[in-house]
């Protein structure tokens, strides 16, 4: 599958970064066609989109794949999980922000833990936890 970017210059001066627009545009027409045909289903959307929201998180900017990202959760009452920095600064000038996306159609079922990065990484752990419990079978029908 090939696919187009659009760099763009990141505002906190750590280059030009490819902007993942067209990948994030085939994720959500593919999440439509499912819930076209399963309404009902439950939503999990998990990583790092190299998505950018001011508001939502916390970044010093808003890139277009960050308004798309925004406007989907919005759109389908998805709720972003992760709610606390993820990324440790490690140049002068930045700032902690969110970098990995947690979307979730039913969030009580889940619960998001942050601890201290591995080794040398500037990224926290994230870990998630969600019971799963298996569909108790049912009665042939009589």
């Amino acid at each position: 599958m090939g696919s187009q970017s659009n760099p763009t210059e990141s505002p906190s001066g750590e280059g030009t970064k490819t902007v993942p627009s067209k990948f994030f545009d085939y994720l959500i027409s593919k999440l439509e066609h499912i819930l076209s045909f399963y309404t009902f289903a439950e939503i999990s959307i998990l990583g790092n989109f190299n998505v950018h929201h001011q508001l939502w998180l916390s970044f010093p900017f808003t890139d277009h794949p960050g308004e798309l990202a925004f406007n989907y959760a919005i759109f389908h009452d998805l709720e972003q999980l992760v709610q606390h920095p993820t990324r440790i600064p490690d140049f002068l000038g930045d700032t902690p922000n969110i970098f990995y996306l947690f979307l979730i159609s039913n969030p009580s079922a889940y619960a998001v833990a942050l601890s201290s990065p591995l080794g040398s990484s500037d990224h926290n752990l994230i870990s998630v936890f969600c019971p799963i419990f298996p569909i108790p079978p049912q009665d042939p029908p009589k």
